[in-house]
């Protein structure tokens, strides 16, 4: 089974810290990307992923993990006014919730590189830079 990555977007959700109380109750992430939507909701695991400015460089940082088994779209209009699907865990199931307070620099050169030529949204994580994701989750 595929797992997958989704960046926060902080101007859309502010810090991604200010979300944890929300997390830690319902693990969740946004995306506009149907099939990965759903793929993901079938007990995917999801790495969400935040990107910040330190002087000119960005760092990115791992913010979280769940293990999605839901996908919703909003009835009549976007989730934040701008996403189509919202995944998240089925009422009562353990999503397995991996969360790194503060998120953690993402240091692996070769896991970067990767990321930033990729399009934005949700996609598939290669199983070797999965591997760089868990690492720092133990």
């Amino acid at each position: 089974m595929s797992s997958y990555i989704v960046g926060h977007l902080p101007e859309d959700q502010g810090p991604v810290t200010s979300i944890y109380k929300e997390v830690r109750k319902v693990p969740f992430s946004f995306t506009s990307k149907k099939n990965e939507a759903e793929s993901a909701a079938e007990g995917s695991y999801v790495y969400v992923i935040v990107k910040e400015k330190e002087g000119r460089k960005n760092i990115f940082k791992l913010a979280y993990s769940y293990k999605c088994t839901e996908c919703f779209r909003k009835a009549g209009g976007k989730w934040l006014g701008k996403f189509d699907y919202k995944n998240t865990v089925e009422y009562e199931k353990d999503g397995e919730l991996k969360l790194l307070d503060p998120p953690l620099a993402i240091t692996d050169s070769d896991f970067i590189s990767w990321y930033k030529t990729k399009a934005l949204g949700m996609r598939v994580i290669p199983t070797e830079y999965e591997s760089v994701l868990k690492a720092m989750l133990v």
